[in-house]
């Protein structure tokens, strides 16, 4: 299962569609250099660089599709826990430094600078967490630990 906020789901479905009419255009693209040579499918390189880019496009719009199948959206819950779709205010408990990141749905689209996807190491760590906790976990091979300062909602 694989959850996301609205916006992003929407976002993927557009995905979907872009990836779409973009292999359309890469068959149309090769059907055009058939017709302008004589060399049809051997040693053309237009062609055979279309095949190649049909099936790289072809492999992300299936992966999209099976996670777009498997989506669920989620309509955040109010209430005094980091969760999907909450802002967090925290502070590095080594460097003082602050940080404000939003917990984001799987895969997110909607490009926001500090949008981070709930399976990321920082999130997962976050996640049930209470404003004043410090959480501790191994992120890219280092431990961090952080205070959560602040729990919020993006229209707050």
């Amino acid at each position: 299962m694989y959850y996301f906020l609205k916006e992003d789901f929407d976002a993927l479905n557009l995905e979907i569609v872009k990836i779409a009419d973009k292999i359309k255009e890469i068959g149309k693209e090769m059907g055009k250099s058939c017709q302008e040579g004589a060399e049809t499918f051997h040693d053309n390189f237009a062609h055979e660089d279309g095949e190649r880019q049909q099936r790289m496009w072809s492999e992300r719009i299936r992966e999209l599709i099976r996670i777009r199948n498997q989506a669920r959206i989620i309509e955040p819950q109010k209430h005094n826990t980091v969760s999907i779709g909450q802002i967090v205010t925290m502070e590095d408990e080594r460097t003082g430094e602050m940080r404000i990141i939003k917990i984001g749905s799987y895969m997110t689209f909607v490009k926001e600078d500090n949008a981070v996807s709930y399976i990321a190491p920082l999130s997962r760590m976050l996640i049930g967490g209470k404003a004043g906790e410090i959480k501790e976990a191994v992120i890219a091979g280092k431990k961090k630990s952080f205070r959560i300062i602040k729990i919020e909602w993006p229209s707050e």
